[in-house]
């Protein structure tokens, strides 16, 4: 049995909780956090004792845990995923994997160090429509790969970022919309069409500037190492969180997957459902998805030593890179990346 812990405990550790005691991936031996009605509240959710922390560190010391969870703001992650590992422990990281690729590098040296295992938590990889449309597409059953696009339209408004205060700011969340919501866009772009050689895009503040200061608008164009490209657009100034739409385009047809949950194939005749998770039970908001369980359960199979698909550290990373390729080729230079 495996023993785990848990740092943070705002609303993802819900998710993360709900997966690791309904598929009973381990035992959770000790949850951390600085706000004390954040622990009472994750306590509610497990149902047996566990060690409580407001210390990370201390609790890495003392507990000695096989597989770490990280769910705390972004500017946290590298730090706690290095502690971690050279504590001993494995670590399942929510997105994204750090502020940057430089962070992201020294990630890595340790993990080569200590041999440990990271998973970033892409979880969108491995909902039903998504495996299926990767799987069409590494086919070839449809033809070769020309392009794609992904478009997300969502809402966030003021109170979203007053209510934590690490939101919207580049010193600890690393970005906006880029960052936060539209990463998950942006890796599925890069999961079905493959490595990418360059990215050019704009990035803007459009609404909330006297709360927020980093963009909430983006577009971009990527040009992959195969010669094709996508086009890219996110935005938190719609009135509500539409569906995210994604679709793939190929020789024989094309793939569309609306919500990362419903996929279409379309050979000529119109759009024809093909596989739809849009049942699936769903723990917290709905933007998550239902693929948190799913990845945790190939992470953990891999610990134990078979050969399962998870997304790793490095893949993770390469997110990263297109995401500052954006702030760097903004007419506007957003970021005021040198």
């Amino acid at each position: 049995m495996k023993r785990i812990a848990i740092i943070g405990l705002g609303g993802i550790s819900e998710v993360h909780i709900a997966a690791i005691v309904g598929c009973e991936f381990g035992k959770i031996e000790a949850i951390c956090d600085i706000e004390p009605e954040k622990i009472e509240n994750a306590k509610k959710a497990i149902p047996y004792p566990v060690k409580e922390y407001s210390d990370y560190k201390e609790m890495l010391k003392d507990v000695k845990a096989d597989v770490v969870h990280i769910c705390t703001p972004h500017y946290l992650h590298a730090e706690m995923t290095i502690e971690a590992m050279r504590s001993g422990a494995d670590v399942y990281l929510e997105k994204p994997a750090a502020m940057d690729p430089e962070e992201g590098l020294e990630m890595l040296k340790v993990q080569k160090e200590t041999g440990r295992k990271v998973c970033v938590s892409f979880q969108n990889r491995v909902t039903v429509s998504n495996l299926e449309a990767k799987r069409i597409i590494d086919s070839g059953e449809m033809g070769g790969f020309l392009g794609a696009r992904g478009f997300m339209t969502w809402d966030r408004g003021g109170e979203y970022y007053t209510k934590s205060t690490w939101r919207g700011r580049w010193a600890t969340e690393g970005g906006g919309v880029l960052m936060n919501q539209s990463i998950h866009t942006l890796d599925l772009l890069y999961y079905f069409g493959g490595d990418i050689a360059r990215t050019e895009g704009t990035a803007s503040l459009r609404k909330n500037g006297d709360i927020i200061e980093v963009e909430d608008t983006a577009e971009a164009t990527i040009f992959y190492e195969n010669g094709k490209n996508a086009i890219f657009y996110a935005s938190n100034c719609n009135a509500a969180n539409s569906p995210v739409i994604m679709e793939v385009f190929l020789e024989k047809g094309s793939l569309m997957i609306i919500g990362n949950s419903k996929l279409f194939k379309d050979v000529g005749n119109g759009y024809e459902l093909i596989a739809d998770d849009s049942k699936e039970a769903v723990v917290g908001k709905a933007v998550w998805g239902c693929g948190h369980a799913k990845m945790m359960e190939r992470f953990y199979s891999s610990i134990d030593g078979n050969e399962k698909y998870y997304c790793t550290l490095e893949d993770g990373l390469k997110i990263l890179k297109v995401i500052e390729d954006i702030y760097k080729t903004s007419p506007n230079n957003f970021k005021g990346i040198q």
